[in-house]
Formats: C-alpha cells, sequence, structure tokens
C-alpha cells in the first residue's frame, strides 16, 4: 500500500483526571496545576484493587493517556543511517539492558507500562490509566486497547506479569543476578528482592486482575516509580519468543515502534517500522545501525555523509562549533545529566584511610579538568548530581585544591608517606578522565597510581561483581531524579553500588527522600544525602557532561534530552 507523503501521527501525553487535593498520592507525584488537572478534583472513580486483591478506599489519583498529534512531512527515502556499538549488543533482552548504547537500541524495539515525554516527565505507554492509592503504595494499570506485539497480538497484563518478572529472575542472566539492568528500576515491587535472590519464582506484589489490567504493590512509597518504569529493563516482551530459547531477542516480537529485520552480528543492526505500534507507524522505515568495526570512528563517518545521527568527540568540537566549519549549524548542544567520576572502594588500600582520601580530593584541580582538559566544553562537577536536575542549582561543599594540604593528609594518614602506601589501581574503558588523575596524584604526591583499561564487556562485569577496588565511568542518570544517582551508585541495597559503600546516614536520608511527598522537602533531602557521601571522599566526581549532537539538515523531528536520545518514532527525513 502507498503511503501518503504527508502524514500525522500520534504520540501519548499526560492527563490527571482524578485527584483529591493534599492527598500523599498527589504530592508524591509533584504534580500541580500545571498538570491540567482541576484543582478540585475529587476522586470517587472506581474501585482500586491492591496487588493481593483487597479493595483500597478512599481518594486517590488517575492519570489518564491523552492523544498529542505531532505532524511530520516525510519526503524521500525514510532510511536513517546510524553508528552502533563496537562490541555488542550483546543481546537486545531489555532485561539485560546495562550500558547506554543496548538501553538505547532495546527501547526502539521494546516499550513499557510508561515513558518519559519531552520535558523528561513520566506519562501512560503501553497503560491507558494509572490509578494511584492514597498510601502511595498500590497502583492500578489498565492496558491500552491498541497496545500490541509487532504480530499484532494485544498486550495482556499476564505478559506484564511475565515480563517484570522475568527481568528480576537471575535465570534470565544465567543465574547471574548482578549482570540484569531489572533490579535497578523494579526493585521497589513488594517481591521483588525473594525474585533477585533465587528465594522464589514468584513477583508477589504483581498481580493480573482480568486480561487488561495489571496490580502493583510497593514495598514503600517511592516518588520515582513511574519514571523507572520507562526504563528499558521494565519493557514489555512476549512470553512466547522466551520460550523458543536463549537467542530469542536476535528476532523479537517487540512491543515498540520498530522491528528487528536484520542483525548481522558485528556487522549491522536493521531495524523496520512497525505497522502495529499503537501510535501509528514511524515515518521512518528503516534504520541501519552500524556495528563493530563498521562503526569505527564514528565522527569521520559523519563527515564522509555514511551516517545521519553522531555524538561530536571531545577534540573536535572547537572545531565544529568554528564560525566558518560547515557542521556548525547542524549541531545541538545539551547540558545531559550525566558525569564522569572515580570511585573508590573504602575498604581497600590504600583508600582504607580517610586521610588518604581526602588528599586526593585536595589535590585533584576539578577547575583544569574542566576547562582546559575539556576545552570549556563541560561542566565542573563538584558534586553527583548535575545542575538543573529538579531544576536547581547543586552546590556542595567540596575541598579546594591545595596541594600542600593534601601533603598534610598524607603525613595524617596510617601510612606516614607516599612511599610507603601500596599501588592505587583504578580501573576504566579505555583510561580518559582517569589517566589525568593519575599523572596529577604522580606528580603533586608521589603517589603510585596505575590505570588499567579494560574492554567495555570486561570491565562492566567487574563492576558488576565489585571486583574493582577503584574506577572511573561516565554514567548518565536513567531517569531525571537525583535518586537515580545517589541510590543507584551508593545506595546500600542497590545492585549497582559497584564498591559496596555502606552509611546508615546516607541511606536513611535516601529512604527518607524517596517517600517524601514535598517536592522541596525531597530536594533537600538529596542534599544532604549527597554531602554525606562527598564528606566520606567515596567519589572524585571530575566533570559535568554537555552533549554536542549532530543531525544532518534532512533529520526532522529528533529530540535530545538531557538524559539524551530516547526514541525515535519522533523522526523524519526530508531529503
Amino acid at each position: 500500500m502507498a503511503r501518503l507523503p504527508w502524514a500525522t501521527r500520534t504520540l501519548r501525553g499526560l492527563v490527571i483526571v482524578g485527584v483529591m487535593l493534599g492527598s500523599p498520592a498527589w504530592a508524591l507525584l509533584g504534580l500541580g496545576e500545571s498538570s491540567g488537572a482541576s484543582p478540585g478534583a475529587t476522586a470517587g472513580i472506581s474501585t482500586l484493587l491492591a496487588a493481593d486483591g483487597t479493595p483500597v478506599t478512599g481518594d486517590h489519583v488517575v492519570i489518564e493517556a491523552r492523544d498529542e498529534p505531532i505532524v511530520a512531512n516525510p519526503t524521500g527515502d525514510q532510511v536513517l543511517r546510524l553508528a552502533g556499538p563496537v562490541n555488542g549488543p550483546a543481546s537486545l533482552d531489555p532485561s539485560l539492558a546495562r550500558d547506554i548504547p543496548t538501553a538505547f537500541l532495546a527501547r526502539q524495539v521494546f516499550r513499557g507500562l510508561t515513558r518519559l515525554d519531552g520535558d523528561l516527565e513520566p506519562v501512560p505507554e503501553l497503560a491507558e490509566r494509572i490509578e494511584i492509592a492514597p498510601n502511595g503504595l498500590d497502583y492500578t494499570f489498565v492496558l491500552r486497547d491498541d497496545a500490541t506485539f509487532q504480530d499484532g497480538r494485544l498486550v495482556a497484563a499476564e505478559d506484564v506479569v511475565f515480563s517484570l518478572t522475568h527481568a528480576l529472575d537471575p535465570d534470565t542472566a544465567g543465574g547471574e543476578a548482578a549482570l540484569l539492568g531489572g533490579p535497578t528500576y523494579l526493585l521497589d515491587i513488594a517481591g521483588a528482592e525473594d525474585v533477585v535472590s533465587g528465594r522464589s519464582d514468584r513477583l508477589t506484589g504483581l498481580r493480573a486482575l482480568d486480561t487488561r489490567t495489571v496490580a502493583i504493590r510497593l514495598t514503600a512509597p517511592r516518588a520515582t516509580f513511574l519514571m523507572k518504569l520507562a526504563a528499558a529493563p521494565a519493557a514489555i516482551i512476549d512470553r512466547r519468543d522466551v520460550a523458543r530459547g536463549e537467542a530469542w531477542w536476535r528476532s523479537p516480537n517487540g512491543t515498540g515502534p520498530f522491528k528487528v529485520v536484520e542483525w548481522e552480528p558485528g556487522e549491522r543492526l536493521v531495524l523496520g517500522r512497525s505497522d502495529h505500534f499503537f501510535a501509528g507507524a514511524p515515518a521512518l522505515e528503516r534504520i541501519e545501525i552500524r556495528l563493530g568495526t563498521n562503526a569505527f570512528q564514528p565522527f569521520n563517518l559523519y563527515q564522509d555523509d555514511q551516517i545521519d545521527i553522531e555524538t561530536v568527540p571531545q577534540d573536535a568540537i572547537d572545531r565544529v562549533l568554528d564560525p566558518e566549519s560547515l557542521l556548525r549549524d547542524e549541531v545541538v548542544q545539551t547540558p545531559v545529566f550525566a558525569l564522569y567520576y572515580v570511585a573508590f572502594r573504602i575498604d581497600s588500600p590504600p583508600m582504607d584511610d580517610i586521610h588518604v582520601r581526602r588528599a586526593i580530593q585536595l589535590a585533584f584541580p576539578r577547575v583544569k579538568v574542566a576547562e582546559a582538559s575539556l576545552n570549556g566544553h563541560a561542566g565542573e562537577a563538584d558534586g553527583l548530581i548535575p545542575d538543573g536536575m529538579l531544576g536547581r542549582v547543586w552546590s556542595p561543599t567540596v575541598p579546594p585544591f591545595d596541594p600542600a594540604a593534601a601533603e598534610r593528609e598524607i603525613a595524617a594518614s596510617k601510612y606516614r608517606s607516599a612511599m610507603a602506601m601500596p599501588t592505587l589501581t583504578i580501573y576504566s574503558a579505555g583510561g580518559g578522565p582517569a589517566e589525568a588523575l593519575r599523572d596529577v596524584l604522580q606528580e603533586s604526591l608521589g603517589l603510585d597510581v596505575e590505570v588499567v583499561s579494560l574492554d567495555w564487556p570486561q570491565f562492566l562485569d567487574g563492576l558488576a561483581r565489585r571486583a574493582l577496588p577503584a574506577y572511573g565511568l561516565y554514567w548518565m542518570a536513567d531517569y531525571p531524579d537525583p535518586e537515580s544517582l545517589l541510590w543507584t551508585l551508593f545506595g546500600a541495597d542497590s545492585p549497582d553500588n559497584y564498591v559496596d559503600y555502606r552509611s546508615p546516614i546516607f541511606d536513611g536520608l535516601l529512604r527518607e527522600a524517596a517517600a517524601e511527598p514535598d517536592a522541596e522537602r525531597r530536594a533537600d533531602l538529596y542534599q544532604q544525602a549527597q554531602q554525606a557521601l562527598l564528606n566520606d571522599y567515596v567519589i572524585l566526581p571530575m566533570y559535568d557532561d554537555i552533549a554536542f549532537t549532530l543531525a544532518k539538515p534532512e533529520v526532522k523531528g529528533l529530540e535530545v534530552t538531557p538524559l539524551g536520545i530516547l526514541r525515535l518514532e519522533t523522526v523524519w527525513l526530508e531529503r
């Protein structure tokens, strides 16, 4: 069938249709009159059932999806060309997505109950309606009537139950729970820890009430739960796919706007548009993604007109931004919720001494990294939370650059001198800023520092097994809340706490923030938690990132958010 050159497609928005002002659930979402809700609206809309089937009475929040037309004007060949990961993806099972490239690819093929909109607010996606009880624990999701898999089969409540359980099941990762992506996002659900630990194969907080309705009960109120459901590992998969065997994800029956039509491992991945996506078939007919050696030097590929979207490498930013550059008008500059940092196990010598950890902070010139090493194309990072998150400028207290004070800290340590200290080994995937830290510490303090560069799969494996005494990592927030950095990377019960950091004060502040309904108070608690972490000198923030994204002039509708590019169904080409 011929496709019209002009088309209107719809994506889902958000409308609050019922809530009692002042109720914990209302405040927990952080929604205000700008959401479109009527200030005088009350609930009493339907009987809300908990995951165990018991009725939940009282006023509750009701969130319904709303169509938001997107007008596209595709002309010419609708084939988008990208450079994908050189190593991988190892799998397109969204449950195993633990890095940015894999999560990006999985998100195009699979979708979940919610998504993040252009303002990074969680909105319904495969769900048509979300109801939240006043207790902040019980959620009911009603699936869309047109939410289907790519073969046209309707997504059922049992598919949701299967998918979220699959994302927490160690058997999904060959018995290695540490290799799962799901626990980072789904541990809020009652019974999740039992599934991850292997004590149970049933997620007790998750229940299919009928073919179109799912009830979820949390262990405690969590302001970020709907954000986390938008993550790739919470996507809905076809349980019949998994029954086909371990490699089911090479030709999955997805729930997203694009389907896998061709996959040559290490060569290329081709996605085609799905005619069964609930928001309508995307304008793009194909997405051709280079893999392996074909994806080397993507900036050069972009300049040679072999790919259509790419990130400007650090060493090319000045050249691209030059007024005489032919690429200048193709750059989109976006502050992102991401940073590069080095973290230390405080039970591993020499970082088991707080004086040594403080000395490293005092000896490291953050400003030089942000301004000199990165030519001013990144922000100085004083803490873990990037400025702009929650609309705030975060101003933690950190030691000033003072090499003399750093030497005094070394003298006050149990080692007394740098010569008596064991080697500090920092692992990274490619060196980079970690090597700059090594050079500074060797020159200013005489510390013996070694940087070991691993390939990406080895590095991820070492992190997951918590086998690295110190590591340097570029981390982008998974959802637009400080919890996605503070708790995810250093919470005592987080699967991504790669240095086994434990602090009752830090964890207590995070627990309090997670359940705090007042947005300002919650942000203040995050500020205190971040300061507690910094006062233990477990982390050395090096820089906050700014993304410089190149897109060919014919690429239209591309959304670059502070979390990066999340979706491609909004994109079309005008050739």
